[in-house]
């Protein structure tokens, strides 16, 4: 009881991150499901109409997934950015901010993006 009345003083418990961790998880395999629906209608029959709409929706949940703290959302909308990718123009800026912040939480491919991306001087 303590430690939740301290939780709850110091603004944050663990069953809040728990469900902002879990949002965040669904907002991404949502992403994962239109993106791969995109990929599909495109493979099928060239529709890009239904192409662009499942495309704008993966970029949606990606971006939630992102702005909640999924270091793996954030991963995405930095390749996105930087490829041009999920109907996004390229955005170096955007590109490097997305990719820093997965890299800053541990994953381990966007701090080689950044790298990369640092050597073949798209960022500056």
């Amino acid at each position: 009881m303590l430690v939740h009345i301290l939780n709850r003083f110091l603004g944050s418990s663990n069953s809040d991150r728990f469900k902002a961790d879990s949002e965040a998880s669904y907002e991404r395999s949502r992403a994962n499901d239109f993106e791969q629906r995109a990929a599909q209608h495109l493979h099928d029959s060239h529709s890009s109409h239904f192409e662009d709409h499942e495309t704008r929706n993966a970029m949606w949940y990606y971006l939630r997934a992102a702005l909640r703290g999924d270091q793996e959302a954030q991963y995405k909308m930095g390749l996105s950015y930087l490829n041009g990718q999920l109907g996004l123009d390229r955005n170096y800026s955007q590109a490097e901010k997305w990719l820093a912040q997965a890299a800053h939480q541990g994953h381990l491919q966007a701090k080689e993006e950044l790298n990369k991306a640092y050597n073949n001087l798209a960022f500056s």
